[in-house]
This record gives structure tokens, C-alpha cells and sequence, in this order.
């Protein structure tokens, strides 16, 4: 069930929402919670009722595990939770990771071991991460188990459930006792903060589906075809650098698009998600821009792999090592495959540059130089991280140096007219956007829409603060009549796939 279908915007979530606002008035908190939870359950069931089991099994495993973690001492504790975490791995190993290993061993050893061909759950990346974060929470000894009622809730929910963000426990689950305040607490003050929740909730999700159909949705016309003719040859200059441009942008706006939206539902309900973007495309530094990009993804990979590795406490060539690891699995953690590999690979060259750079070097570029040569990086390896193989990504990339001159070899496919100059010009146009113009949450940040401070502006961004007036009503509603006149040829979020 996509958040831009009619099933779920005229159907699931006006049912759910009205459910939930009569009980948070007449039944309290714990039936809000149990109608979220179930509500949840339809809305991953919908794609997959057997998934859906696969997902109630290991959720039921992993609290009984943390129980178990919590309880017993010695040994036996480490034990139990290197259970739960191989357990998880094992899962997300299987369905994810098995076939591209059959696949390897057979390029490597020339054997033919057929393929399982195992479909996919959705958002088994994220709440598997989420999952292992609360065990080794759990055994660190910082957090306590709880209610499986709310651990289920914390799992489920079904906003962040299939994309993200990643959500930490200690962010969430002490909300869910505050969904409905008590009878003496009831007043017209907390009548008057639901209405702000309902407002800047329905705000947020309404900029995100904005950003997903009238933006991403229309660009994936103009990258897509342009990868796929690299997949069969080279390619020219411009569709190179338009095949480049336009997914990069494609990308941001869909999942930027797709946070702001899980922010934005959550917020209906009165829960704060954390953020997941603050401008990335107007980083002035690769490590800033992994600051702002897929910021919970980021806050796990430094809690709860490079930190364990032992981060940069251990000498230069240590860090290093555990730098390229694990910005290694942060590749792999997004699909099963080289290319995705060699994106990683690619981001952590460049935050070992960085870092030696910073070390070393004596020169500091100006914000703008930093912010071209940053995103210039990032640009170049979301080649390989958009390609369906190595090859297709090296013709882009050849491509986009010239090396085949302005229009390429003259291939068939080039000839029936995918290049699209117009849309090449639009996604520059977009980046700079990007760069100048506030996030969402800091367009919203007196609001405070999200767990923790709304991310500080960057460099040269233009101020831009939502206040409810008409101005904003005609924008959003506007917003609103363009997301009906697109939503017909609206698409799957790229994120699903990881």
C-alpha cells in the first residue's frame, strides 16, 4: 500500500486517523496504541499476509530474546544476544543476500547453482536494523525491555515500517504512553495541540507527496531510459550527464519525499519522528554531507558498527580500515550487489581524502568550490548506485567525461530521442534548489516537527518558515491539484527495494 495510492489516502488513512482521534477521546492510551498496532498489521498485511507472519515470528523472537538478554548474567547474556543478533542477520542474510551469493560463487568458481529467486520482504533492511539496535541497546545495558505491546507498536508502525526513518527506541516508545492525555489532563489547551499536530502533520506529508509525484515521479521518464541505453553501449555526453542528474535528483526528492510523509503521518498522531534529511545537496564537505543524508542510517552505521570496530581511537591505518568497512556494508546494506558495493567503497575513498585533507592540508576551499566538488562526488558515485550492472555504470561514467563525444555513437537508442536538454537544465536547476532553499524541517521548525532541534541552516539558504495563513494554503493547495493532475503515472518509492 503506497502512501500516493487512493487506497491509502481516501481509504486506510482516514479510517485509521478518525479511529484513533474517537479513542484517544473515549477509550485513553492503551486502545490508541492497540488500534496503531493493528492498523499497522493491515498496512504491511496488504502487500503480504504471509510476509506479515515471517514479520510477527521474528518480532516475537527478538523481544523474547531481549527478555532473555536482560534477565540472565555472565556468559550466558552474551551468548543469548549473539543469538539474536546472528538470528537477525541470518534473516535479513537469506532473503536478501542469498541469491547474489549463489551468483558469486558461480562467477568465481564457474559452477551453476541454480538461483532461489526469494522475493523480497518489504522494509526488511530497516526494521531489522531497528530490531538489532534494541537488543544491543538491551545487553549494553541502556535500555529495558518494556511492553511487547509497545516493542510490537515500535516495530510496526506503520508510517516508518517499510522506508524509514530508522527509529531508535529510546526516540519512541516513551511517547506511545502520551497518545491520549488523562480525564483531569483534558483541556482546551490539549485540544488546541491536537489541531496543531493534525495541521502541521497533514503539512508535512502534503510537501513530501509533493515532492514524490509532481517532482521524482517526473524526472524517472529522463534517467531511467537514459540508463538503460548505456546498459546496451556507450553513450554521448549528454545523456551521460542527464542520466546522472536526474536520478540524483530523482532520488533525493523520493526519499526525502517519502521522510517528510512518514514525519508527517507520524505527527498526525502526535508522535515526532527523528529527521532523516537536512539538505545533503548543499554540503560543502563529504563529511558533512553524510551528516545530512539518510541521517538515521548514518547515526546506526556510527553507533552501532564503526564505534564496536573502534572508530578512530586506534591510529590511523586502524581508522582507515574501519572507515572503508563500514561504508563497505553501508553499500551492501542497501542492496545485494557490486555496484552497490563500489558506492559504498567510492564514499569511503572519499572521507579518507577528506580526512587527510583536513589533516594534512593547508588550503580551505571556499563554500562554494567545496559545495561543487562535493557534489560533484556524489553525483559521480550515485552512478553505480543507480546502474543495474558494473558495465552499465562505466558507460555512463565514460559518458559523462566526453570520452564519446556530445551525442555518443549514434546508437539506435539515442537516435529516438532520449535526450531531453530541457530536463537536463530542470535537474540543475533542482540541485541548486536544493542547495538555497530551507528542508522541510526547518521550514517547519517552529513547530518542532521532529525528535531533537530542526537541523541549522547551511551557508547562503534562503529563510523560509511555514505560519498558517492563506499564502501557504493556496501553495499547499495548489500542491495538492498538481499531485491529482501527476498521481496517474506515480511509482513505487526507490527505498522499497532496500
Amino acid at each position: 500500500m503506497l502512501f500516493t495510492s487512493p487506497v491509502f489516502l481516501f481509504g486506510f488513512l482516514p479510517v485509521v486517523l478518525c479511529g484513533f482521534l474517537l479513542l484517544r477521546r473515549e477509550a485513553g492510551n492503551d486502545a490508541c496504541a492497540l488500534w496503531l498496532t493493528a492498523a499497522s498489521f493491515v498496512f504491511y498485511g496488504w502487500w503480504s499476509p504471509s510476509f506479515l507472519l515471517v514479520l510477527l515470528a521474528s518480532t516475537t523472537i527478538n523481544f523474547a530474546l531481549a527478555r532473555s538478554v536482560e534477565r540472565v548474567r555472565g556468559r550466558l547474556r552474551r551468548a543469548v544476544f549473539l543469538v539474536g543478533l546472528a538470528g537477525n542477520l541470518a534473516l535479513l542474510g537469506y532473503f536478501k543476500y542469498a541469491d547474489f551469493l549463489i551468483s558469486s560463487v558461480n562467477d568465481v568458481a564457474g559452477t551453476q547453482f541454480a538461483l532461489l529467486h526469494i522475493v523480497l520482504p518489504l522494509g526488511i533492511s530497516f526494521f531489522t536494523f531497528q530490531k538489532i539496535a534494541y537488543l544491543a541497546d538491551i545487553y549494553a545495558g541502556k535500555a529495558a525491555t518494556g511492553r511487547f505491546a509497545d516493542f510490537a507498536l515500535f516495530v510496526f508502525f506503520f508510517p516508518q515500517l517499510i522506508a524509514g526513518p530508522i527509529v531508535h527506541h529510546a526516540e519512541v516508545m516513551p511517547q506511545f504512553s502520551r497518545f491520549a492525555p488523562s480525564r483531569r489532563a483534558a483541556s482546551e489547551a490539549a485540544s488546541a495541540a491536537e489541531w496543531e499536530s493534525l495541521a502541521i502533520g497533514a503539512a508535512m506529508f502534503l510537501i513530501g507527496l509533493i515532492k514524490k509525484v509532481v517532482v521524482a515521479d517526473q524526472l524517472a521518464p529522463y534517467s531511467s531510459p537514459a540508463f538503460a541505453a548505456a546498459h546496451d553501449g556507450p553513450i554521448g555526453f549528454i545523456l551521460g550527464w542527464q542520466a546522472a542528474l536526474c536520478f540524483s535528483v530523482q532520488l533525493y526528492f523520493d526519499f526525502s519525499g517519502y521522510s517528510d510523509m512518514a514525519i508527517g503521518l507520524a505527527r498526525l498522531f502526535g508522535l515526532r519522528l527523528p529527521a532523516n534529511f537536512a539538505s545533503p545537496y548543499a554540503a560543502t564537505s563529504i563529511g558533512e554531507f553524510w551528516r545530512r543524508w539518510h541521517m538515521t542510517l548514518s547515526r546506526f552505521l556510527r553507533d552501532y558498527v564503526y564505534i564496536p570496530l573502534g572508530g578512530s581511537r586506534q591510529g590511523a591505518a586502524r581508522h582507515s580500515f574501519n572507515l572503508m568497512t563500514t561504508m563497505l556494508l553501508g553499500g551492501l546494506w542497501h542492496g545485494a550487489g557490486y555496484t552497490f558495493i563500489l558506492w559504498g567503497g567510492l564514499h569511503g575513498v572519499y572521507l579518507l581524502i577528506a580526512h587527510a585533507w583536513t589533516n594534512w592540508g593547508r588550503l580551505r576551499l571556499p563554500p562554494v568550490a567545496g559545495w561543487l566538488l562535493t557534489l560533484l562526488a556524489v553525483v559521480v558515485a550515485l552512478v553505480p548506485f543507480r546502474a543495474a550492472s558494473l558495465g552499465e555504470a562505466a558507460n555512463i561514467l565514460e559518458g559523462m567525461t566526453g570520452l564519446n563525444g556530445l551525442h555518443g555513437a549514434g546508437s539506435v537508442l539515442e537516435a529516438a530521442g532520449l535526450e531531453a536538454p530541457g530536463a537536463l537544465a530542470a535537474a540543475a536547476a533542482l540541485l541548486l534548489a536544493c542547495a538555497v532553499l530551507p528542508n522541510t524541517q526547518q521550514i517547519m521548525r517552529r513547530y518542532e516537527p521532529t525528535v531533537g532541534a530542526a537541523p541549522a541552516p547551511i551557508w547562503r539558504q534562503i529563510p523560509i518558515a511555514f505560519s498558517p495563513s492563506l499564502g501557504w494554503a493556496a501553495f499547499l493547495g495548489l500542491g495538492a491539484v498538481a499531485v491529482e493532475l501527476f498521481s496517474w503515472q506515480t511509482s513505487e518509492f526507490l527505498y522499497f527495494q532496500f
